[in-house]
């Protein structure tokens, strides 16, 4: 059984790795999620949890499952990707292309 200071870190390095990986600053999640940035680095340092609006904010932000944040899903998970630096680097700049297009396209209708 996990204790409730090592699950509250592990949360936080889930949360710190969505929002890596969506290439997003503190301060921008804390805009959209309606917290302060100081909020965002106690998530991610394991100090406090989300609450539950919160968290479904969170995940609708970095544009993942809620039970993705929480690591239900991490058991379920059956392989993982072993990309380089440059892959990762290439997949955040597709990224960005993409968000960057929908957003334009999104304008346009």
């Amino acid at each position: 059984m996990v204790n409730n200071s090592e699950y509250m870190k592990y949360l936080g390095r889930r949360i710190l790795n969505a929002r890596l990986q969506a290439g997003f600053t503190q301060e921008h999640v804390a805009e959209k999620v309606g917290v302060s940035r100081a909020a965002i680095t106690r998530w991610e340092k394991g100090e406090i949890e989300p609450n539950l609006e919160h968290l479904t904010s969170l995940a609708r932000v970095l544009d993942v499952s809620a039970d993705h944040l929480l690591g239900i899903d991490a058991e379920k998970q059956k392989w993982e990707l072993d990309l380089s630096e440059d892959a990762v680097a290439a997949l955040k700049k597709f990224v960005k292309e993409v968000r960057k297009q929908n957003r334009i396209n999104l304008s346009e209708e």
